[in-house]
């Protein structure tokens, strides 16, 4: 009984702490590895920085993803065809959360907490000053990278403070204001805008979606993805439809859920595993998705795939190390970016998507 006393308690211990958990948050993915994709070129030293682009999908309209470069830590831009890397005139990467537009515009916060605007035609970054006595000042930076807007509140006599949109042209600094015909009860939050002309793209609690014309008036939505826990934190428009999926969840699986021209689909990730990046080719045809554990428990790969959206038909699957947290992003329609480790070196390989028959 003695020899045997530590053996119950090891496998009681394993059980409690690695056994069940395991059995009951992680689900086996079976999916076979299918499909290849055609190499066009690579970026040693090289990472896809994770940023902020607004909801229509500009930058993949553009034809342009934005690098982290070894060393030193700056930020650059790689366009196709040629795999043509251009560096952009900002600082280092810090801790912040940068907005950018297509072609080299940057919003970022410095490491004293101040807003600054950089962009190609400026020489060096430029300090922005928030507006008097704002609420809450989180900006967002235009697509053209022409404007700055945000969600303010108006003050009134009877104690409501309705919404509205503030929009700062950064040629000028001028200001002006557009009144939102939205309840002053709702909880909002600005995740995109095309222009300071609009169109303005707004989420409201939990999981509503809309867009403003320049009147404030709705134009689109409420899209309500009901299988998503929240859809602020993934959302993008494309010309007749949209996708939405689960960029955080507190419980559940995660869900990719989508209605495009092509078609509609939802896929679902299985039990341990997020999102890590999504990206929408610009016709709508292909989404491309890499996911990775959520759990520090257990040894569950991560996976990259690329699904038709016509037909929810997989093409392409591949499994990666547990950790691997693989970011990618659609160029135009038929490149596709993603990151790689080697040797302890980061790149950034370039495919090219084949052409499917419908």
């Amino acid at each position: 009984m003695v020899a045997v006393v530590p053996v119950f308690i090891a496998i009681a211990n394993w059980s409690f702490l690695y056994g069940i958990p395991h059995a009951v948050l992680v689900e086996a993915d079976t999916k076979p590895e299918r499909g290849e994709l055609n190499k066009v070129c690579s970026v040693a030293g090289a990472t896809i920085a994770q940023v902020h682009s607004g909801t229509d999908l500009s930058l993949v309209r553009a034809g342009e993803v934005w690098l982290i470069l070894d060393p030193g830590r700056k930020r650059a831009r790689l366009t196709m065809p040629d795999c043509q890397v251009h560096s952009v005139a900002a600082p280092k990467v810090g801790s912040t959360m940068d907005r950018v537009a297509a072609g080299g515009y940057l919003l970022y916060r410095g490491d004293n907490g101040s807003l600054a605007y950089a962009a190609t035609s400026l020489k060096k970054p430029v300090t922005l000053s928030a507006p008097a006595q704002p609420s809450y000042w989180n900006p967002v930076l235009s697509d053209d990278g022409a404007a700055l807007v945000w969600l303010d509140r108006k003050p009134m006599h009877s104690g409501l403070r309705p919404h509205r949109l503030r929009i700062r042209h950064l040629r000028d600094g001028r200001e002006e204001t557009i009144a939102l015909k939205h309840s002053a009860r709702d909880q909002l939050e600005l995740i995109g805008a095309v222009s300071h002309g609009g169109p303005f793209t707004v989420a409201q609690y939990r999981n509503k979606i809309f867009s403003y014309d320049i009147h404030g008036q709705k134009i689109r939505g409420p899209i309500e993805p009901s299988e998503i826990y929240n859809a602020r934190w993934g959302f993008r428009w494309v010309k007749g439809g949209w996708v939405a999926w689960d960029g955080y969840r507190e419980d559940g699986r995660h869900r990719i859920v989508w209605a495009l021209p092509t078609g509609r689909g939802t896929i679902v990730i299985p039990r341990g595993r997020g999102i890590e990046a999504l990206s929408l080719a610009a016709d709508g045809s292909f989404i491309a998705a890499s996911v990775s554990t959520n759990l520090n428990i257990g040894s569950t790969n991560s996976a990259v795939f690329l699904v038709r959206t016509d037909n929810n038909e997989e093409v392409y699957r591949r499994y990666l190390p547990m950790y691997a947290r693989t970011r990618l992003a659609f160029i135009g329609t038929r490149y596709l970016a993603m990151t790689r480790s080697e040797n302890e070196q980061s790149f950034v390989d370039v495919y090219r998507i084949p052409n499917v028959e419908k």
